[in-house]
């Protein structure tokens, strides 16, 4: 466990918890707590803070700070992994209270809830006009088990995500600004190597069975892959996540079919599937690989369903 810095007394009622990545967008996270910090400091709000060292370690911290006290503000400092952790963390602390300052790569959540991207600015809000939005969560059960914001993969984007979490030009490429390089370079790579599956995906009880499928998204939030507005019309707390089948695509058109994602087009080509539910069960014949928000997180079948009004999320007031 990580030593757990303190900033003014953390026994005030309301305090805020800050659990930061301090190595998300190429340690410019740190810079921003920098300036967070002088914030709270002349504002005399009351905090505490930790640094993550490690992987699963926002869970871990989460967890601490709301035993200590289980309706505090966490607020996360990070990419979309830093909020997934804090969110798995704070799981089961029905008390809790989550707010997000954005400070990654992709920042797939604070693009669908509206958190202004200048890190001044979400901070501001959440200090001053916050209110309280409750939403939903995927559980997931495959190897492992846990709960996802944004969405859950199996397929190729979990190759994509594979590799790419897995590469060592992934930190130089983001630290010279051009981190999209690199997730590009290996979704070219994957398109060009990846294997379609077959699966098959229960949904609500009803069974659909899809050969040569590229992958399966079962998305809470629109967006992911830093930006990829896959499901327009998924709601964080409506209760229904939105599934999408890309299926029986030829590898060049799946090439132009990823170019329409950006307006929404990829919902009209053949072979692009999509249908609404509470609870999925996913089994592929080879192994797909699964990420959950980015985290890779096992391989063939996954089981998922449909938490409702799980998280409080402090979002900045309208």
């Amino acid at each position: 466990m990580g030593k757990v810095e303190a900033g003014r007394d953390p026994f005030e009622r309301r305090t805020y918890y800050f659990i930061i990545n301090p190595v998300a967008k190429n340690e410019g996270s740190l810079k921003i707590w920098e300036k967070t910090m002088e914030t709270l400091e002349r504002e005399g709000i009351t905090y505490n803070y930790a640094f993550t060292e490690y992987k699963g370690h926002g869970v871990e911290l989460a967890r601490e700070f709301l035993r200590r006290q289980g309706d505090a503000i966490l607020v996360a400092i990070g990419g979309d992994g830093t909020i997934h952790e804090v969110v798995n963390g704070a799981a089961g602390f029905p008390s809790a209270r989550i707010a997000y300052i954005p400070a990654g790569s992709g920042n797939d959540f604070a693009r669908g809830e509206g958190i202004n991207s200048r890190p001044s600015k979400a901070l501001e809000g959440l200090l001053h006009s916050e209110r309280e939005r409750i939403i939903d969560l995927g559980y997931y059960k495959t190897s492992s088990e846990g709960y996802f914001l944004n969405s859950l993969g199996i397929g190729l984007d979990a190759a994509i995500t594979r590799v790419v979490n897995q590469s060592q030009m992934k930190r130089y490429f983001n630290k010279i600004g051009a981190g999209k390089i690199i997730y590009f370079a290996y979704f070219l790579w994957e398109w060009m190597t990846y294997k379609p599956d077959e699966m098959e995906v229960v949904i609500d009880g009803e069974r659909h069975t899809f050969t040569n499928t590229w992958l399966v998204n079962i998305s809470n939030h629109p967006y992911f892959g830093g930006g990829i507005k896959i499901s327009p019309n998924a709601k964080p707390d409506d209760g229904i996540f939105h599934i999408l089948v890309i299926h029986n695509i030829p590898r060049l058109k799946l090439l132009l079919m990823f170019s329409t994602v950006l307006w929404g087009g990829h919902l009209r080509i053949k072979g692009v599937d999509s249908f609404e539910g509470r609870t999925i069960r996913i089994t592929s014949s080879n192994g797909a690989p699964i990420q959950a928000d980015g985290d890779n997180v096992g391989a063939g079948d996954v089981c998922i369903d449909m938490q409702q009004q799980m998280v409080k999320l402090v979002v900045q007031g309208e």
